[in-house]
């Protein structure tokens, strides 16, 4: 597991995948209340998710998934 920072491109690709965002963060992980700026687009922070996880983020058009160093 690693904790990443999940942004997104710009304010269009915000739109276009939060919601897929948000269900795979659910399906993941139980839930998709993650902390996140309230800049647009935001950033959302805090989320521990598998190897399987960030590959399905990574693999949304528009999304970057930053993995935190320990």
């Amino acid at each position: 597991m690693s904790q990443v920072t999940i942004r997104f491109e710009g304010p269009e690709e915000w739109e276009n995948q939060f919601e897929a965002v948000n269900s795979l963060l659910d399906k993941h992980t139980g839930t998709s209340d993650y902390p996140a700026t309230k800049s647009l687009p935001p950033i959302i922070f805090g989320a521990q998710l598998t190897g399987e996880a960030i590959a399905e983020l990574q693999s949304l058009p528009g999304v970057i998934v930053e993995i935190q160093e320990e």
